[in-house]
C-alpha cells in the first residue's frame, strides 16, 4: 500500500521543516508530491530525496485547484494531506497506513493534532470548550503538545467544518475519485466539501493519537475577517444542502431504519425513499420500533397535531440511536401558519427547542426523559407562497444524545 503525501504550496517559509518531518518517518517508503506556484516556484528539498516530486502548474486558481492537481500527480493507493505549513509526527504515515490495512471497509482516516505557533513551539489555544471540545497533554517525538481530541465522524460532526475531522486527512485514492476528487472551483471550505462527499461514500475512522501539528500563524486563511465570515456562513449552507443525504448513508451502513412521520390530519405530506412512512396516533404517540434502531426520523407538519410534547419526544428518543438526527419542520408561532389551522393541537417556534435541549429548562417539562442536543435551527418561508402568506416554518434538527460519542456544539446542560 503506497502513501501518497501531497502539499501545494505559493510560499516556501515551511517547507524544509515539513521535509523534515517526513524525512524522519518510521514508515520511509513514501511520495511527496509538492506543488509550487506563487513565491515557492524555486524551493527545493535540503537534500536531494527521489521520494520528493516537484511539480509546477500554472493554470491553478485557488486551493481546491491546487489540490487537485497534486492529487492527480501522485501515484498512491493512500492520499495523505499535508499543510504547506504543517509537520507530521514520526510514526505518522506507518500508523496511518495500519489503520487502513486493518479496516478494509474505510475511506478516510483522521487524527487527533495540536497547534504550534510560527516558531513551532507549543500553543495552548483551545476551542470553546462548551462546544464538546477536549483537550490533553500528549508527548510526540519527545516533546509535549497540548492534543485536541478530535470528535468522532458522525453526520453531524463532519458535516460542519468546526467540528469536522482536523489533520491529519487521508484517504484511499478510489474512493477519492469515485467521488470526483477535490472541488477545483473552491478556494475556502475544500475540505469539508470533500469530506461530506467522501462520508456519504464510506466509512470514516479516527486513530485517537496526535500526529500531526497545524501551525498558526498571520497568513492562515481563517485571520482574515471578511475569508473567516464567508466560512462561517459557508459551512451552514453546505450542512443545509448534505446533512440530509449523510444522516442517510451513515444509517445504511449502520443498519438502522428511516423512518418519516405522519398523523391523520398530517396524511398528505410526502417523503422520499427510503424512508419508511410511519402513522403516529395523536394521542399514543408510540412507535413501532426497538430502541436505539432507528438513524434518521422526518417529522414533516407533525409537531403541532401532537399535544403531548413529553409523550412525543420521548418516543422519537427511545427508538433512535445515539447520533441519530430527528428532524422537523413546523409552522412557527412567529407567522399565521401555527394557529390558523384547527388541526393544530400543539405550539412551537425556535426557543420552544430551549426545552428539548437545555437541562435548566427541562422542569418544565416534568414528564420529558429525552435528551436532544441541536444540531441546526433556523426560521425561514419554505416558498414563495407561504411568504405571501405569512407562513413560516421553524426548522428543527435535533441530535439523540446517549453518552455515545461527544457530538460538536452546545452541549445539554
Amino acid at each position: 500500500m503506497r502513501m501518497s503525501v501531497f502539499t501545494p504550496s505559493n510560499n516556501p517559509k515551511y517547507l524544509n521543516e515539513a521535509y523534515a518531518s517526513l524525512a524522519r518517518q518510521t514508515l520511509p517508503e513514501w511520495e511527496w508530491v509538492v506543488l509550487l506556484n506563487g513565491g515557492a516556484v524555486d524551493w527545493r528539498p535540503p537534500v536531494d530525496d527521489p521520494r520528493v516530486v516537484i511539480a509546477f502548474d500554472g493554470s491553478v486558481r485557488g486551493v481546491g485547484s491546487a489540490k487537485r492537481a497534486a492529487c492527480a500527480k501522485a501515484t498512491g493507493d493512500i492520499l495523505v494531506e499535508l499543510d504547506h505549513d504543517d509537520i507530521l509526527g514520526s510514526h505518522c504515515l506507518e500508523t496511518t497506513r495500519d489503520a487502513f490495512v486493518a479496516h478494509p471497509d474505510v475511506v478516510f482516516v483522521y487524527t487527533d493534532c495540536a497547534q504550534i505557533k510560527a516558531d513551532s513551539s507549543r500553543d495552548d489555544t483551545t476551542f470553546n470548550l462548551a462546544m464538546g471540545w477536549e483537550y490533553d497533554d500528549q508527548t510526540l517525538d519527545g516533546v509535549t503538545y497540548l492534543r485536541c481530541n478530535s470528535l468522532a465522524p458522525t453526520p453531524h460532526n463532519v458535516s460542519y467544518i468546526w467540528y469536522a475531522p482536523n489533520h491529519l486527512r487521508a484517504f484511499r485514492r478510489d474512493a477519492y475519485e469515485a467521488i470526483g476528487g477535490f472541488n477545483p472551483d473552491l478556494v475556502v471550505l475544500d475540505d469539508q466539501d470533500l469530506m461530506m462527499r467522501m462520508f456519504e461514500y464510506g466509512e470514516f475512522h479516527h486513530i485517537k493519537e496526535l500526529l500531526y501539528l497545524q501551525r498558526i500563524h498571520e497568513a492562515n486563511t481563517q485571520s482574515d475577517p471578511d475569508t473567516n465570515r464567508y466560512i462561517q456562513e459557508q459551512t451552514v449552507r453546505y450542512y443545509q444542502e448534505r446533512i440530509g443525504a449523510m444522516s442517510r448513508a451513515w444509517s445504511h451502513r449502520n443498519g438502522l431504519a428511516q423512518i418519516g412521520l405522519v398523523s391523520p390530519t398530517s396524511s398528505t405530506v410526502e417523503y422520499e425513499d427510503p424512508l419508511q412512512r410511519v402513522m403516529i396516533d395523536p394521542f399514543d404517540p408510540r412507535l413501532p420500533f426497538a430502541d436505539n434502531s432507528v438513524g434518521r426520523i422526518v417529522a414533516d407538519d407533525l409537531l403541532q397535531r401532537i399535544p403531548d410534547r413529553a409523550a412525543l419526544f420521548n418516543e422519537m428518543y427511545r427508538v433512535l440511536a445515539d447520533g441519530g438526527i430527528l428532524f422537523t419542520m413546523t409552522p412557527s408561532t412567529d407567522g399565521r401558519g401555527a394557529f390558523q389551522d384547527p388541526s393544530h393541537l400543539a405550539f412551537y417556534n425556535e426557543n420552544s427547542f430551549w426545552y428539548f435541549t437545555q437541562e435548566a429548562l427541562r422542569p418544565s417539562i416534568p414528564t420529558l426523559t429525552a435528551r436532544f442536543q441541536v444540531s441546526h435551527i433556523r426560521t425561514f418561508f419554505p416558498s414563495e407562497w407561504q411568504q405571501i402568506a405569512n407562513i413560516p416554518y421553524v426548522q428543527a434538527n435535533l441530535l439523540a444524545i446517549k453518552g455515545g460519542p461527544r457530538q460538536g456544539g452546545p452541549l445539554l446542560v
